[in-house]
């Protein structure tokens, strides 16, 4: 066999095969002789009809096998010769054959793009940690003290007031359509997708009613209504008010892990600096992912991109369907889409295509027994967790890539040069290295 093998950019490589008369004709052989071993026709047994006449009788199929199985192996050899990493099936063309003579094809296979970087240790970076405040620990308690709060009648009947709890029964008519709802649920000033709707219930007293029209938002949740107008009849059934706990050593008590409040505050502190360092980790990555792909730009191949970018728009559009929105399809159109979430595919495939190589260059990968370790580590006692995780082969690929870009991530780190600055808030540059510290 004659193999060319020609770049024509990164991600695209052309084949130009020739093989020869004497090894079709092998091959015709052997697909002849396979057809042989299991044909069946009338007046023989399986296996047992004359050569010439399975020859005759299967002749278009057999050279379709012999053609089809050449070129597979040809590309198949190719690929392996020249160490490609395809990412779409050949797009084969100009063949040219004869009954068992000479076979001659091209074919163009898209590849992964050959990545030749080498600049991705000792990279600069500044890593931002934002400090917990004393307000930020006092925030965290108020959100305890409101999970912990009790419901109580409001005294002597009084009129509905910001901050109350209402319990109401309503219906509302759109377009001559009427919808109703009981027993409903509101904190006044807090539920805040209909604002005008919980304003109208302010002044009323338990038993009383109210009649309005308001204007629906044209980003309301539900897109039936979303932009119209709604005339509603509301009747307040019930009217309460929170009882918040005091923030004192029987509230830490009652939490059932602690016995005074400043342990709480210190466990509420140790929480956030945790949540903090890991932030700051993630933006770390971010910003290190941009500076190395701005020291090493390459093509992606378009299958890749393409699929990726559906995907995004897919997940995309899955969230809207899970959020009852459906926007108008003038305004998220397929064109629209894809021009949307195509740059977020390119950086999110270049990303991976690059901790790839990084991987390859520096052996890092991640053992099975690795993956079992994690797995014995998180789902300990949970025996149907572990068989599930042991048995699922697409669950392991899936977790031991995960595995791996950490595994990546923390060699690229340990190799970086990062200067730590605890700050107030994340500036804009989000960790890159700066002329001044902060």
């Amino acid at each position: 066999m004659q193999l060319e093998c020609e770049h024509k950019d990164d991600c695209q490589v052309e084949f130009k095969v020739v093989i020869s008369e004497e090894n079709v004709a092998a091959k015709y052989e052997k697909e002849l002789n396979a057809v042989l071993g299991m044909v069946e026709l009338p007046g023989f047994r399986a296996g047992k009809a004359p050569r010439k006449m399975v020859a005759s009788r299967f002749h278009q199929r057999i050279h379709k096998e012999t053609v089809q199985k050449l070129i597979s192996e040809a590309c198949a050899e190719g690929i392996r010769q020249h160490d490609l990493q395809p990412v779409a099936l050949p797009v084969v063309d100009n063949i040219h054959y004869k009954d068992r003579e000479e076979l001659s094809f091209t074919a163009l296979i898209e590849v992964k793009p050959r990545i030749e970087f080498e600049d991705y240790r000792n990279i600069s970076l500044v890593k931002q940690v934002v400090k917990v405040r004393d307000e930020d620990v006092d925030a965290q308690l108020q959100q305890l003290q409101e999970e912990y709060a009790t419901l109580v009648d409001v005294d002597d009947n009084r009129p509905a007031i910001m901050g109350d709890i209402a319990i109401v029964d309503f219906e509302y008519r759109v377009d001559d359509v009427t919808q109703s709802k009981e027993n409903s649920l509101i904190e006044i000033g807090r539920d805040t997708a209909l604002p005008e709707f919980e304003e109208n219930l302010i002044g009323l007293q338990v038993g009383q009613n109210a009649t309005f029209t308001i204007n629906i938002p044209e980003n309301f949740v539900n897109p039936e209504i979303a932009g119209k107008e709604a005339a509603f009849t509301v009747e307040m059934k019930e009217l309460k008010q929170k009882h918040l706990p005091a923030i004192d050593d029987e509230f830490a008590k009652d939490m059932g892990e602690y016995e005074t409040i400043d342990e709480v505050k210190d466990a509420i502190r140790k929480s956030l600096e945790a949540m903090n360092e890991e932030n700051a980790q993630e933006v770390l990555k971010g910003k290190l992912i941009m500076i190395l792909l701005s020291k090493c730009d390459f093509s992606l191949p378009k299958t890749l991109l393409q699929k990726e970018t559906e995907i995004l728009c897919e997940e995309f559009i899955a969230y809207l369907k899970a959020q009852n929105i459906h926007p108008p399809k003038d305004v998220f159109n397929e064109e629209s889409l894809r021009q949307r979430f195509q740059p977020k595919a390119e950086t999110k495939l270049k990303s991976l295509l690059l901790l790839e190589h990084i991987a390859l260059r520096e052996n890092i990968a991640v053992s099975d027994e690795e993956y079992k370790n994690w797995i014995f580590t998180n789902f300990r006692g949970d025996a149907g967790r572990i068989r599930e995780y042991l048995g699922d082969e697409e669950q392991k690929d899936l977790k031991m890539h995960e595995m791996l870009i950490e595994k990546i991530f923390n060699f690229l780190l340990d190799n970086a040069d990062i200067k730590v600055e605890t700050v107030s808030q994340l500036v804009e540059n989000g960790g890159l290295p700066t002329n001044e510290a902060e």
